[in-house]
């Protein structure tokens, strides 16, 4: 095979949305190759215990036999999530693994604020506020024989049309709303409920929502005694030039060819973008699996 390149950031690479294509558009991408790829896949596996699902996200990129063809982005392939920017979509995606890996039914979210008599000089007030709170909760746990919570946080703060607020995701087990609403002293207004995952995508909803950022700075912190996300494992060997081309084409193909490359899955969603400057595509797929509920095997 030789040596490929692909350490760049296929995410700011690859940005057009190839629904908004016509088909002789895309055909004429195809028959206009101007580079010379393979196409690699990068899989990240997240598991949430409690419920025993596992969802997948599959990222399908060209990986290029000239290093002059890779595509000049501002970062590598893979960089560490940043708590400071939830603007960027791999610290959101981030975000969301480690939502579904550590939370799930039962358990809360809540929104927090502060009135105009609690309002926090800035935000490192702010997030004192946030710490001495979590820590009142785990004096109470601790005194009832319960480890300490699991916890996520995401601190709005800034923005002239948004008061500071922060939610957060947080062990449900042994934990009263009317307390937890309790210790919270800086406003009047609270809001807290269980989590009941989606069927499919788990509480991915509850976790894009909190991570949105129309207005402020959003800042995310968790607590050091969550699970983290398996490890990426890449692949030269799923998908060929070919066949990308043929799901490209057809979401039906992509979801059965995503299927049969991920035995036991069931497909969920993808997005299929592009870059015209090197006729090359990007594919953005997951899956879920559900305790017990494998591929049936075919009636013979």
């Amino acid at each position: 095979m030789g040596k490929t390149y692909d350490n760049y950031d296929y995410e700011e690479a690859y940005q057009k949305q190839i629904n908004t294509m016509e088909e002789w558009e895309l055909e004429r991408l195809m028959q206009d190759r101007k580079v010379d790829c393979l196409y690699r896949t990068t899989t990240i596996k997240s598991r949430n215990e409690k419920s025993g699902t596992e969802m997948v996200e599959s990222m399908v990129y060209p990986s290029f036999k000239d290093k002059a063809d890779m595509p000049k982005t501002a970062k590598k392939r893979e960089t560490k999530p940043s708590q400071k920017n939830l603007n960027d979509k791999n610290a959101r995606r981030y975000l969301i693994r480690l939502v579904n890996i550590n939370f799930g039914k039962g358990d809360i979210w809540a929104t927090f604020g502060w009135d105009d008599g609690h309002m926090p000089q800035d935000i490192e007030a702010a997030k004192k506020d946030i710490k001495n709170f979590i820590a009142r909760i785990n004096y109470r746990r601790r005194k009832a024989g319960k480890e300490n919570i699991k916890y996520i946080y995401i601190l709005a703060y800034g923005g002239e049309k948004t008061r500071p607020h922060f939610h957060i995701i947080m062990t449900g087990d042994g934990v009263d709303r009317d307390e937890l609403e309790e210790l919270w002293k800086n406003c009047e207004r609270k809001n807290t409920r269980r989590i009941k995952p989606d069927d499919d995508f788990l509480i991915t909803g509850i976790a894009t929502y909190i991570s949105q950022n129309p207005h402020g700075t959003k800042r995310w912190c968790p607590s050091k005694n969550l699970q983290k996300p398996d490890a990426p494992t890449r692949s030269y060997g799923k998908f060929s030039r070919p066949k990308i081309n043929s799901m490209v084409r057809d979401y039906e193909k992509l979801k059965e060819q995503m299927e049969k490359a991920y035995p036991g899955y069931t497909f969920l969603d993808a997005e299929v973008m592009h870059n015209d400057k090197v006729a090359a595509f990007y594919i953005y797929a997951r899956m879920i699996k559900k305790r017990g509920k494998g591929k049936e095997k075919p009636k013979k």
